[in-house]
């Protein structure tokens, strides 16, 4: 009995971290942008927590972004760096980016906006 129930609290302290998102990326405004038609503005809040990791993937439109609170990253080539606070980036369209893990202790948080056509996927996988 005593075994069943240390089996039991384990499981409770397990299952709530595995379940947890490691990368959580909210729209905050989708728009269609003026004058063009078929093209959409989106403009989201993408929040990386310790140890999650940004996939390689791209966007059929451009995407602007600012690092609002960054913190230490592994790069896709193996290279350790530090994101600083408000960083800008830019990725143009069809841009292969990502492949970026959260190496620090506390979540990057990042705003993005892309403009993208709006018939076509958000986002492709690129790895």
């Amino acid at each position: 009995m005593k075994r069943m129930l240390s089996i039991f609290l384990a499981a409770c302290l397990v299952v709530p971290a595995m379940a947890e998102e490691l990368v959580i990326r909210q729209v905050l405004n989708e728009k269609p942008l003026s004058g063009v038609a078929g093209v959409n503005v989106v403009v989201s809040k993408l929040v990386i927590r310790p140890g999650g990791r940004v996939p390689l993937h791209t966007h059929p439109g451009d995407e602007h972004a600012v690092i609002v609170a960054g913190g230490d990253v592994l790069m896709p080539d193996g290279k350790e760096m530090s994101f600083p606070d408000d960083m800008p980036m830019f990725f143009a369209a069809g841009s292969v980016h990502g492949g970026v893990s959260n190496r620090g202790q506390s979540d990057i948080e990042i705003v993005t906006t892309h403009i993208v056509d709006a018939d076509k996927p958000f986002s492709t996988l690129a790895e």
